[in-house]
Protein backbone atom coordinates (compact mmCIF):
# COMPACT_ATOMS: atom_id res chain seq x y z
CA UNK A 1 0.00 0.00 0.00
CA UNK A 2 2.52 2.54 -0.87
CA UNK A 3 0.61 4.90 -3.62
CA UNK A 4 -0.90 8.36 -2.08
CA UNK A 5 -4.25 6.73 -3.44
CA UNK A 6 -4.29 4.10 -1.34
CA UNK A 7 -3.26 5.72 1.77
CA UNK A 8 -5.32 8.19 1.36
CA UNK A 9 -8.14 5.63 1.35
CA UNK A 10 -6.64 4.25 4.51
CA UNK A 11 -6.53 6.96 6.63
CA UNK A 12 -9.45 7.97 5.92
CA UNK A 13 -10.92 4.30 6.93
CA UNK A 14 -9.47 4.86 9.49
CA UNK A 15 -10.84 7.71 11.13
CA UNK A 16 -14.07 5.89 9.98
CA UNK A 17 -15.10 8.64 7.89
CA UNK A 18 -17.45 8.58 4.40
CA UNK A 19 -15.82 10.17 1.21
CA UNK A 20 -18.37 12.77 1.62
CA UNK A 21 -17.87 13.88 5.12
CA UNK A 22 -13.94 14.62 4.53
CA UNK A 23 -15.04 16.31 1.32
CA UNK A 24 -17.00 18.28 3.58
CA UNK A 25 -14.87 19.13 5.81
CA UNK A 26 -11.91 20.05 3.70
CA UNK A 27 -14.08 21.91 1.11
CA UNK A 28 -13.95 19.86 -1.93
CA UNK A 29 -16.10 17.69 -4.21
CA UNK A 30 -17.05 14.10 -3.03
CA UNK A 31 -15.68 13.23 -6.48
CA UNK A 32 -12.39 14.77 -6.18
CA UNK A 33 -12.33 12.50 -2.77
CA UNK A 34 -12.59 9.42 -4.80
CA UNK A 35 -10.49 10.63 -7.36
CA UNK A 36 -7.42 11.23 -5.23
CA UNK A 37 -8.37 7.88 -3.63
CA UNK A 38 -8.14 6.01 -6.97
CA UNK A 39 -5.14 8.06 -8.39
CA UNK A 40 -7.08 9.87 -10.86
CA UNK A 41 -6.12 13.33 -9.83
CA UNK A 42 -3.75 14.16 -7.32
CA UNK A 43 -4.48 16.43 -4.68
CA UNK A 44 -3.04 20.12 -4.60
CA UNK A 45 -0.30 20.94 -1.51
CA UNK A 46 -2.93 23.20 0.56
CA UNK A 47 -5.70 20.18 -0.06
CA UNK A 48 -3.15 17.32 0.50
CA UNK A 49 -2.14 19.36 3.65
CA UNK A 50 -5.90 19.27 4.98
CA UNK A 51 -6.04 15.86 4.47
CA UNK A 52 -3.11 15.03 6.45
CA UNK A 53 -4.14 17.42 8.97
CA UNK A 54 -7.58 15.34 8.87
CA UNK A 55 -6.56 12.33 9.13
CA UNK A 56 -3.77 12.91 11.85
CA UNK A 57 -1.03 11.32 9.66
CA UNK A 58 2.34 12.85 8.29
CA UNK A 59 2.59 14.47 4.61
CA UNK A 60 5.74 12.28 4.26
CA UNK A 61 3.59 8.93 5.62
CA UNK A 62 1.14 10.01 2.68
CA UNK A 63 3.90 10.75 0.17
CA UNK A 64 5.19 7.41 0.53
CA UNK A 65 8.68 8.60 1.65
CA UNK A 66 7.97 7.13 5.55
CA UNK A 67 6.01 3.84 7.29
CA UNK A 68 5.46 5.24 10.05
CA UNK A 69 1.44 6.34 9.40
CA UNK A 70 1.49 9.02 12.45
CA UNK A 71 3.11 10.04 15.52
CA UNK A 72 0.11 9.25 17.74
CA UNK A 73 -1.56 6.31 15.78
CA UNK A 74 -1.98 3.65 18.09
CA UNK A 75 -3.02 0.02 16.37
CA UNK A 76 -6.35 -0.94 15.97
CA UNK A 77 -5.70 -3.93 18.03
CA UNK A 78 -4.54 -2.00 21.14
CA UNK A 79 -8.10 0.31 20.72
CA UNK A 80 -10.37 -2.58 20.76
CA UNK A 81 -8.52 -4.38 23.99
CA UNK A 82 -9.13 -1.22 25.92
CA UNK A 83 -12.89 -1.07 24.64
CA UNK A 84 -13.61 -4.69 25.73
CA UNK A 85 -12.00 -4.50 29.24
CA UNK A 86 -14.15 -1.64 30.07
CA UNK A 87 -17.20 -3.18 28.49
CA UNK A 88 -16.61 -6.50 30.65
CA UNK A 89 -15.56 -4.61 33.86
CA UNK A 90 -18.57 -1.98 33.53
CA UNK A 91 -21.22 -4.89 31.91
CA UNK A 92 -21.87 -2.43 29.10
CA UNK A 93 -21.21 -1.96 25.02
CA UNK A 94 -19.54 0.83 23.77
CA UNK A 95 -19.42 -0.31 20.37
CA UNK A 96 -22.90 -0.22 19.53
CA UNK A 97 -23.17 3.26 19.33
CA UNK A 98 -20.85 5.48 16.68
CA UNK A 99 -20.87 8.46 18.61
CA UNK A 100 -19.50 6.36 22.45
CA UNK A 101 -17.51 4.91 20.28
CA UNK A 102 -15.82 7.48 18.39
CA UNK A 103 -15.38 9.77 21.87
CA UNK A 104 -13.69 6.25 23.26
CA UNK A 105 -11.26 6.40 20.46
CA UNK A 106 -10.25 10.19 20.71
CA UNK A 107 -10.04 9.86 24.48
CA UNK A 108 -7.60 7.06 24.23
CA UNK A 109 -5.59 9.15 21.16
CA UNK A 110 -5.18 11.89 23.44
CA UNK A 111 -4.00 9.78 26.47
CA UNK A 112 -1.71 8.44 24.44
CA UNK A 113 -0.93 11.78 23.07
CA UNK A 114 -0.23 13.17 26.34
CA UNK A 115 1.70 10.15 27.68
CA UNK A 116 4.06 10.35 24.61
CA UNK A 117 4.60 14.52 25.21
CA UNK A 118 5.42 13.53 28.83
CA UNK A 119 8.29 11.25 27.67
CA UNK A 120 9.55 13.09 25.26
CA UNK A 121 10.12 16.13 27.95
CA UNK A 122 11.68 13.92 30.93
Amino acid sequence: MSDLGSRLKKARMNKRLTQQEVANKIDVSNGAISGYERNYRDPDTETLKKLANLYEVSLDWLNGRDDKEGEYTLPEEVILNVIREAEEEFKVSLRDDPVVESAVRDLLKNLAKMKQATQKND
